[in-house]
């Protein structure tokens, strides 16, 4: 009960967007760092939370709007 007091029908569809596109695992940014550098290691983990963000954002909006 102390989750579904937490969040609301819009909100629990934000998380569960951005759980599903935020940061890779840690195996993955290993991976991306051996096969180029640690620049490309970041920007990967960086665009994904930024997408992450936006998508779940904009759930969020339309979620408000129709629910």
């Amino acid at each position: 009960n102390v989750i579904r007091s937490q969040f609301n029908m819009a909100s629990a569809y934000a998380f569960m967007a951005i759980s599903l596109i935020y940061i890779p695992c840690i195996a993955t940014i290993a991976v991306i760092k051996s096969e180029t550098n640690w620049r490309w290691a970041i920007i990967a983990v960086g665009y994904t939370l930024l997408l992450g963000w936006v998508v779940a954002t904009i759930i969020f909006q339309i979620a408000k709007i129709l629910i």
